[in-house]
């Protein structure tokens, strides 16, 4: 697992989503959203906005290096 889609996968839990779940409301495809969790796949800067909307942080949280996701405010 590459570290975006560790830190994406620690903000779907902290949301209390499952991958199907987060997947269906942002609009990125089931199996693409498993890829970029598991680091196969690299996603674009749009679909890591609809991402990090979609799981309530900022995508910077999501795209920095070190610490935890923080939520929007």
């Amino acid at each position: 697992m590459g570290a975006i889609g560790a830190r994406i996968r620690a903000a779907r839990l902290a949301a209390g989503l499952s991958q199907e779940t987060a997947a269906e409301r942002s609009g990125v495809g089931y199996k693409r959203w498993q890829e970029i969790e598991g680091g196969a796949a690299n996603p674009t800067i749009r679909t890591l906005d609809r991402i990090a909307t979609t799981l309530g942080v900022e995508i910077w949280n999501i795209v920095r290096k070190g610490g935890r996701p923080r939520t929007r405010r």
